[in-house]
């Protein structure tokens, strides 16, 4: 327990598995909390200690139970055989778990990529020299008073070795924390207690487990002492950090954090360096790609639905399966990262044209990609020492299948940026591939320490280990045959177990002939076990051998791990060229199937669209989705901003969401579901579709729809696409309504594309008041009290939302639908008055304007005021308030 406790305290934070034969266990608070996380029975080792265990064979599943719940577990291993133990064993943490530092296979999602994020406020200049120099001087970062609202951020995936650094607009910092995804969040532990709740909660907006940090591990001075050290440079200029000391102190405060998790050289790493694999920060340009935030994100449900968070029914789901894990990753991050450079998408563009009309060379490439694993977390793997046997054969196969790659593509000049990358890499890659395809047998065990990785033949010592071996049964079966021939009893057998090892067996019924030279090793119902000093001989020379033979495989294994430690850049480049042309090759294929069009670009705030359909849909309803055209920003029709009214169910929120998807997808460098478009280039897009709520934040349905949608006003310009659902509608109908104008009328005084679909029949008006605002209305055909929608968007202005259609659709009971109807009859709706000319107070808006008649108010109608005397008049009072009060 003395032992337990010392590893205990110097992984503070961490559940620590401890082994213990068969078993990990955990104890403590450990184990309680152990308990209630997995379900596992709690006992108490010594009375008042509790302890929990789970069997070692099982690890890996409870492991990712506890990494999925947010936990860090430090796994602490038996490194010592107990059969050479005196006294207590001995043991070492080897792995520290952390949900953004997984590297194993058996722990992460093959086509996710698993990031750390590290986060920083910049501050304001009011200070000496930002915020890494005054947490240089305060031993810890200040509030972020924020230059301009910026957060230095750190991103890296330990698994690819990927690492690079951005400056984020702290507007802007939960959409990228939305769209980047990371399992887990370094944050200060010293910032102002608002920046520090603010930052939590953005972490977990994102889903995030969330570890805050020492504040020295933030400062500039240490973080460039810790990231020149590690890289071996002298100074960081090449990193492009000579200049930016926040981003070189989140930088170092990740790296930091790294290294405490998975700090330990393998023996495998090619330098003996910790993280050798880990490349050097790259801080990433602004202005590369579209920007899409956190709401924006959710409503048009690129990577999951936004009711059940499940990828099917996304965009993602949509496109062509990439063939590889590589592809799948880079797929999820083209589309969240939309390119915002004209030349970038047209060549991208390019390239899935070249692939669309040539099936044959598609699919040959298809074909041949998905001979490829995931090379950079294969090769990471080995570089951190956590490589299995089928990590090394699944890379020299996958080495053979780039030798066939880089042939393919040869004479494509579509592909050149490919080729090159694969052709740069191959002096590594090739010859290590060759010999691990040589050496190792094809169909590998999924771990080493049963042996069995290499072929024979490929190492003299191995050789010779392993025929001691393959020789045992020949002289087991030569022995027995010796021992029944000289004791004259025809039942004895040799057998084996791993408790007492090689054993000769004869049942009680030939007691009286044992021989004197057997030794008694066990009894058993009706048998005795024996051994005698042959047997153990042999058994020594055997368990020797076998211990030879492991020892050289993991020497030979060793040897192979480093080499592909020494080339994990040429690894790690393969990978980004397979993926690239995986995803492509989707896109491709995607379009070939769907009969997609490629996209016409354009500098000018446009978006022209043929029978375009929902990318979605179309693919779930084939040739039955209803296709729509879309003409906003044209020379021929100057409109930016159109208004789509219609009834509920008939297509209006499809309709905006198709048209933003789209232009995403155009962005994104594929082909688009329509027969023609062409699309202005946006730096934005803005979406604000369906309800939700932020109870936990303290923010209702109608706040969190005023706070999304604010953010659309204070960040759509004329180049934003922006598309807008049912604004108003959480709130009191005059309330609603006049957000709804005034925000609609802001928008199409920015100028900006929008198409806002509402069921605010009113404001149809603003197409006769501001010139570039449209109207536009869904299809319905009425039929013998029935409507049939027809999915059809068209010029014109709708007056009717059907909604009582929709209730009965809905299964409202008849009796309620029949008197929303009766109320319905009985109210008379006036469209919103025209704006008063300025200067003026506003007329109140009035929505019903006229009740049940009643006798009094036609007494009023009928009085001719001009002739009513003051006696009449006062008559005429008392009359209508008896008829009032009756």
């Amino acid at each position: 327990m003395r032992q337990y406790y010392r590893f205990k305290s110097d992984h503070p934070g961490c559940l620590l598995l401890f082994r213990m034969g068969d078993f990990y266990e955990l104890f403590d608070e450990d184990a309680v909390t152990a308990h209630k996380a997995l379900g596992i029975t709690l006992t108490e080792r010594t009375k008042g200690v509790p302890m929990a265990g789970v069997p070692h064979h099982a690890i890996e599943n409870y492991l990712r139970r506890l990494i999925d719940q947010g936990f860090r577990v430090a796994v602490c291993e038996q490194i010592q055989d107990p059969r050479d133990a005196k006294g207590v064993v001995d043991r070492a943490v080897t792995r520290v778990l952390t949900p953004g530092t997984l590297v194993d296979e058996s722990l992460l999602e093959e086509g996710v990529a698993n990031l750390a994020a590290a986060l920083l406020p910049i501050e304001s200049q009011g200070g000496s020299s930002g915020a890494a120099d005054a947490a240089g001087a305060s031993g810890a970062p200040g509030a972020a008073s924020a230059r301009g609202g910026m957060v230095a951020m750190a991103l890296a995936e330990l698994s690819t070795g990927a690492f690079w650094l951005r400056a984020v607009p702290e507007s802007g910092l939960a959409g990228e924390l939305a769209r980047l995804a990371p399992r887990e969040v370094l944050i200060p532990d010293a910032l102002d207690e608002r920046m520090r709740l603010r930052l939590r909660e953005l972490a977990r907006s994102a889903d995030a487990a969330i570890a805050e940090r020492p504040g020295w591990q933030f400062r500039a001075v240490d973080a460039s002492e810790l990231l020149r050290r590690h890289y071996g440079v002298a100074r960081l200029d090449a990193f492009g950090l000579a200049e930016a000391p926040e981003l070189t102190a989140v930088a170092g405060a990740l790296l930091s954090f790294l290294l405490e998790t998975h700090g330990r050289a393998p023996d495998s790493a090619p330098d003996g360096r910790s993280l050798a694999h880990l490349r050097p920060p790259a801080v990433e340009p602004t202005g590369l790609h579209l920007e899409i935030d956190a709401a924006t994100l959710r409503s048009l449900e690129i990577e999951r639905t936004s009711r059940h968070g499940r990828e099917e029914g996304s965009l993602l789901s949509a496109l062509e399966r990439p063939g590889t894990a590589m592809g799948r990753r880079l797929m999820r991050r083209w589309l969240s990262f939309p390119l915002a450079s004209r030349s970038r998408i047209e060549a991208r563009h390019a390239q899935v044209e070249s692939l669309v009309t040539d099936a044959e060379f598609r699919q040959a490439l298809r074909l041949v990609l998905t001979g490829v694993q995931d090379l950079a977390r294969i090769a990471s793997r080995a570089a951190l020492g956590r490589a299995t046997p089928r990590d090394l054969v699944a890379l020299g196969r996958s080495a053979g299948s780039l030798d066939a790659l880089r042939t393919l593509i040869d004479d494509r000049p579509a592909f050149a940026g490919a080729l090159e990358a694969l052709e740069r890499a191959a002096p590594m890659t090739a010859p290590l591939g060759e010999s691990i395809r040589a050496r190792c047998v094809e169909e590998p065990p999924s771990h080493l320490r049963d042996g069995g990785l290499f072929r024979d033949g490929i190492d003299p010592e191995l050789d010779e280990a392993r025929l001691l071996e393959r020789d045992a049964d020949a002289w087991l079966s030569r022995y027995q045959a010796e021992l029944v021939a000289s004791s004259g009893i025809a039942s004895l057998k040799i057998g084996f177990n791993r408790v007492f090892g090689y054993y000769i067996e004869i049942t009680n019924a030939h007691r009286s002939r044992i021989p004197e030279a057997f030794t008694r090793t066990q009894t058993l119902k009706g048998a005795e076990r024996y051994t005698t000093p042959e047997l153990r001989s042999f058994q020594s020379r055997v368990e020797t051998a076998q211990r030879r033979a492991l020892d050289r495989e993991k020497a030979l294994f060793d040897e192979l791990c480093r080499a592909v430690g020494a080339s994990v850049d040429a690894w790690w480049n393969c990978g980004e060229a397979v993926a690239a042309l995986d995803v492509l090759a989707a896109f491709a294929e995607t379009a070939s199937r769907r009969r997609w069009c490629c996209p016409t670009l354009s500098d000018r705030p446009e978006l022209r669209l043929h029978d375009s359909r929902h990318p979605v849909l179309d693919a779930l309803l084939e040739d039955r989705f209803v296709p729509n055209d879309c003409s906003l920003g044209t020379d021929d029709q100057p409109r930016h901003t159109a208004l789509i009214t219609g009834p509920n169910m008939a297509g209006k929120s499809t309709y905006i969401r198709q048209c933003a998807l789209i232009v995403l997808l155009a962005h994104a460098g594929s082909f688009v579901p329509a027969r023609e478009a062409t699309i202005g280039l946006a730096d934005r897009l803005l979406a604000r579709i369906g309800s939700a709520d932020e109870l936990h934040a303290g923010q209702s349905t109608f706040m969190v729809e005023m706070v999304e949608t604010a953010s659309i006003l204070h960040h759509a310009t004329e180049r934003s696409v922006v598309i807008l659902d049912e604004i108003g509608r959480g709130t009191s109908t005059l309330d609603g309504l006049s957000l709804a104008w005034a925000i609609a009328e802001a928008l199409a005084a920015r100028r900006c594309r929008t198409l806002f679909a509402t069921h605010y029949h009113e404001l149809t008006e603003l197409a006769d008041r501001i010139d570039g605002v449209v109207n536009l209305h869904v299809r319905v055909r009425e039929w013998q009290d029935q409507i049939v929608f027809l999915h059809r968007i068209e010029p014109g202005r709708s007056d009717r939302s059907y909604g009582l259609h929709v209730a009965r659709l809905a299964g409202v009971p008849p009796e309620t639908v029949a008197r929303a109807r009766a109320v319905l009859e009985s109210l008379s709706v006036q469209h919103a008055a025209p704006a008063p000319p300025p200067g003026t107070a506003p007329a109140q808006l009035s929505l019903f304007t006229e009740y049940l008649p009643h006798p009094a108010i036609q007494a009023l109608r009928a009085v001719d005021f001009d002739r009513l005397t003051p006696l009449e008049a006062f008559d005429l009072l008392r009359r209508l308030h008896e008829q009032a009060r009756a």
